[in-house]
């Protein structure tokens, strides 16, 4: 086998050549998704969780984490041994009654996995943490107001989850590095649609963002990121190349399933998959989408808060096209008296 054949991910995991030389004792494992790609409301998010894990779990494939952490981790929301559910954030959506309860223990139980983080109790404070901005309350005033958290689930529920998802990483000599968010409401987003001219290339941009951001984490140790297919899109050299211009950018497979880069330079070697499904082959990729859900739904409760204060009875809405309209139609009167232009508050595309 080959240095480029042994960088292709396979079905779960990376395979990387063994000849690379590791600048410290571990690997910085990453994921990146976004949630809110369609929506005519509220943000769009998109998630990065970066996972520390040593490189002798390399061998040379990256470990399969939901087994390494098994411990304290799982996919499913009903465990016996209340483990820490981490999946893709739509299908743990589906697996409760409460839609937000399996992400909002998943993402504080994460954030909480350092011992000397505090556990947000409101979502200024969660924000903050994840390093979401929302827009200034100047140019959207419905999301002025803090709400507490947490908000489905108790107190007490996620400290249990916080020390099982430690004592798990802990046992493994891993440990999570990063979980963070980047935002981009209506009026930021019309204005960059405009200048980028697609949907797809400012998705890309925010990706793109966040790439860069683990691997200034890294610090010269090697990194894998595992991050989901851009819509049918199967080349991404030119971005890649665009984002990190003093590097060299290798092609190691581009088709219909997957899409894989080796970036090297002065920062050390960043191995880059897009691929279909990602954050079912990859707990960093999963604990990200679910952040990305989670912030977004944070910020979509503030909205319909603000709202229905001013029109009490109004239904919430989700944000997305159609109930969207919807709701759009049933808060004119509340625009117009607060003089919010529409153009700050839906999206154009």
């Amino acid at each position: 086998m080959t240095s480029v054949d042994a960088a292709i991910l396979t079905a779960t995991i990376i395979d990387a050549p063994t000849e690379v030389a590791v600048s410290t004792d571990h690997v910085l494992y990453v994921g990146i998704d976004e949630a809110g790609y369609g929506p005519l409301l509220g943000p769009l998010c998109v998630g990065m969780c970066a996972v520390r894990v040593p490189s002798t779990q390399f061998t040379p494939l990256a470990p399969n984490l939901w087994s390494v952490l098994s411990g304290g981790v799982c996919r499913k929301g009903n465990d016996r041994r209340r483990r820490v559910a981490i999946d893709d954030s739509k299908k743990l959506k589906r697996q409760d009654e409460s839609p937000l309860r399996l992400l909002e223990r998943g993402v504080l139980a994460a954030l909480s996995s350092n011992p000397s983080f505090a556990i947000p109790l409101d979502d200024a404070a969660y924000f903050h943490a994840v390093g979401a901005e929302l827009p200034h309350v100047d140019d959207a005033p419905w999301y002025q107001h803090a709400l507490p958290l947490p908000s489905n689930i108790e107190l007490p529920d996620v400290r249990i989850a916080a020390n099982l998802l430690r004592r798990a990483l802990a046992k493994a000599h891993c440990s999570i590095a990063a979980l963070r968010v980047t935002t981009l409401d209506a009026s930021p987003f019309n204005q960059l649609y405009e200048r980028l001219g697609n949907k797809g290339a400012l998705n890309m941009s925010l990706v793109m963002t966040q790439l860069e951001a683990a691997r200034e984490l890294a610090q010269g140790a090697r990194v894998i990121a595992a991050i989901d297919r851009q819509g049918g899109r199967a080349e991404y050299a030119h971005a890649l190349q665009s984002k990190f211009p003093h590097d060299s950018v290798l092609v190691i497979k581009e088709d219909d399933d997957l899409s894989t880069y080796r970036i090297e330079g002065a920062q050390g070697k960043l191995d880059v998959a897009f691929a279909t499904r990602s954050e079912d082959r990859h707990l960093p990729t999963a604990l990200a989408s679910m952040a990305a859900k989670y912030t977004r739904e944070l910020a979509m409760r503030r909205m319909n808060a603000w709202f229905l204060a001013r029109q009490p009875g109004l239904e919430p809405t989700a944000g997305y096209v159609e109930d969207g309209r919807r709701f759009l139609a049933q808060v004119q009167p509340t625009l117009v008296l607060e003089r919010v232009p529409e153009r700050t508050f839906v999206r154009m595309a």
